[in-house]
């Protein structure tokens, strides 16, 4: 029998998805964690999996649309998949060590650090001066190769993400898109494909990681992606006509609340 209720809710998640970009992980972890009382490294991998196919859906979109910097893209990854991987042993090393409950405690703590670092990150860079970003912003369309210490940089921030994405599997596109919007001179539009792409084969990799150390329940997910599907293909044909920065800014403040809700 197929629930409803995750169902309509990855609906909702993949239209915010799809309409924002951000949302995906920092919605859907504390809901299988909190509403349905899954087990947080099985809400954690069963997430990672179902961002998979999402994020795959908007990726290729973006391909297509030719607003995908490979090379950044790359560089990222090179420092965030080792990491997530780490991450995962890092979550497989607190099961082996901790009862359920302690490991709730923990996972939960941590999680709701992570939203609050999340929800702050988007508001920051809903925030952000229009003229600033315009000053920095010129269309990078990958022909000035990357200089070696932007490079670096590029692999440490990317590390640094992955590690948070295999522990917790939220961060992989809020995070990453502050990092990018920050600190290359890319186009608003290139930054969130590479973004998504990037995400994409992150959650892959995350995700079979998961997999293999049984942190995934394959019905949860497929019962998530009937929705979720949807929902992101809606979100995407809406973006154009629906304000996503006031709504971004909403989903923002909440995961701040609730975050900081679950802390204290």
């Amino acid at each position: 029998m197929i629930e409803p209720g995750p169902a309509l809710f990855g609906l909702l998640v993949g239209f915010l998805v799809g309409l924002t970009g951000v949302g995906g992980g920092s919605l859907m972890t504390p809901f299988l964690i909190g509403v349905l009382g899954v087990p947080a490294p099985t809400a954690i991998g069963t997430d990672m999996v179902y961002a998979t196919v999402t994020k795959m859906v908007g990726s290729v979109q973006h391909y297509r649309q030719r607003s995908v910097n490979l090379e950044v893209a790359l560089f990222l990854g090179l420092g965030s998949i080792p990491a997530s991987l780490l991450g995962v042993q890092t979550l497989e090393w607190i099961k082996g060590n901790y009862d359920g409950d302690t490991v709730r405690g923990i996972m939960v703590t941590i999680i709701a650090a992570t939203l609050i670092l999340v929800g702050a990150s988007l508001i920051f860079k809903s925030f952000l001066p229009e003229s600033w970003v315009k000053s920095r912003k010129t269309v990078w369309d990958g022909e000035t190769s990357m200089s070696l210490k932007r490079r670096v940089f590029t692999v440490l921030f990317g590390a640094a993400g992955g590690y948070l994405v295999g522990l917790t599997s939220i961060g992989s596109g809020s995070v990453m898109a502050v990092i990018l919007l920050l600190l290359y001179p890319l186009a608003p539009a290139v930054v969130v494909g590479t973004d998504i792409a990037h995400a994409t084969v992150l959650s892959l990799v995350t995700g079979v990681a998961h997999l293999w150390h049984g942190n995934v329940d394959l019905g949860l997910a497929g019962t998530l992606l009937l929705g979720s599907i949807p929902g992101v293909l809606i979100g995407s044909r809406m973006a154009p006509y629906l304000p996503a920065r006031p709504l971004t800014i909403v989903l923002a403040v909440m995961l701040v609340f609730v975050g900081a809700r679950q802390l204290l």
